[in-house]
């Protein structure tokens, strides 16, 4: 996160590693952020990754332009890192706004709250049925407990469509 940092670019944990930080820890291949991006902010970042990191800068141009995702692949360990570009939707502000200062894995960093990471795997097993989106889920919520606040996901999730998924991974099927 120390690339985001330096080039003064908000952004945020998402998927699998704030489901791991909020829930379970467990294998994943990438690492999602969402990040708030410009055509500007977009060329400071490809400067600093720079030749450590395999990207296609056609492919961030276009994930800026229609706030789509873009990749990139640090040669040395084979991370790949997915950007997500930040949305422009009343959801995606709202959970960018809420996004949690963390120390994950000993790196300070931004990760989407509890909440709002369960929102977005329930939307996630809505389009795609991945039962690994619906137990990370409820491996948040079996983790956080009384802490969540239960009335912000039960609003968003009417909102989103997701009441039918959210009752599923509450309860199970």
């Amino acid at each position: 996160m120390g690339i985001l940092d330096e080039a003064s670019i908000p952004y945020m944990v998402v998927g699998s590693y704030a489901a791991s930080f909020h829930g379970l820890s467990r294998a994943t291949h990438d690492l999602d952020l969402v990040v708030a991006l410009s055509s500007d902010s977009l060329h400071n970042l490809l400067g600093l990754l720079g030749d450590r990191f395999y990207w296609s800068e056609e492919s961030a141009k276009c994930a800026v332009l229609q706030a789509d995702m873009f990749n990139a692949i640090h040669h040395d360990s084979g991370l790949k890192v997915d950007f997500w570009v930040l949305a422009d939707d009343d959801f995606a502000r709202t959970q960018f706004s809420r996004r949690e200062p963390s120390d994950f894995r000993g790196v300070g960093c931004w990760v989407a709250s509890a909440e709002d990471t369960i929102l977005s795997k329930l939307r996630w097993y809505k389009m795609s049925a991945s039962e690994r989106q619906l137990s990370d889920a409820r491996a948040i919520f079996a983790v956080g407990g009384e802490r969540l606040d239960t009335r912000y996901i039960r609003d968003w999730a009417e909102r989103l469509g997701l009441l039918d998924v959210l009752r599923t991974a509450e309860h199970g099927p």
